[in-house]
């Protein structure tokens, strides 16, 4: 049977380049929800350190109202994703840990050393949880 399968009357390279380019195409656009999946998180992350850190007294409003929305906008994204190697999924918690150390770190130089209100300082210690997830949509898009 394998060996009906490696005759020239049954190969045609036309169909098999075709079948390989359609793949191609179809893994290029699920490739594009993953890196927007992250390309959200690191935008979400940013925003919302840097809102914690600017307006801490108006900012209580808008917390649950935002997650409510990245979480929705992130499970749709999760259901269009389908599935990630073990690779990925190692290269992902490595990710998410970080931003969370990068979260706590900013949380403290928060309380300690940036001035109150919207300054460059609350948004340079607000991007430093984002970082992570930036990288990990830079990265997914470059392959």
């Amino acid at each position: 049977m394998v060996e009906s399968m490696n005759t020239s009357e049954s190969f045609d390279p036309r169909a098999a380049s075709a079948e390989i380019d359609r793949a191609a195409a179809r893994v290029r656009r699920a490739r594009w929800w993953y890196v927007a999946a992250w390309a959200v998180m690191a935008v979400y992350s940013a925003a919302f350190y840097i809102g914690l850190m600017a307006y801490p007294e108006r900012f209580e409003d808008l917390v649950i109202p935002a997650m409510l929305l990245v979480v929705a906008i992130l499970g749709f994204m999760s259901w269009r994703q389908r599935m990630v190697s073990r690779g990925a999924s190692r290269v992902e918690t490595t990710v998410i840990l970080s931003s969370i150390c990068l979260g706590a770190v900013a949380a403290v130089v928060n309380e300690s050393a940036v001035p109150d209100g919207l300054t460059v300082w609350a948004v340079l210690v607000g991007v430093l949880p984002a970082i992570p997830f930036a990288w990990l949509a830079w990265r997914a898009a470059r392959r």
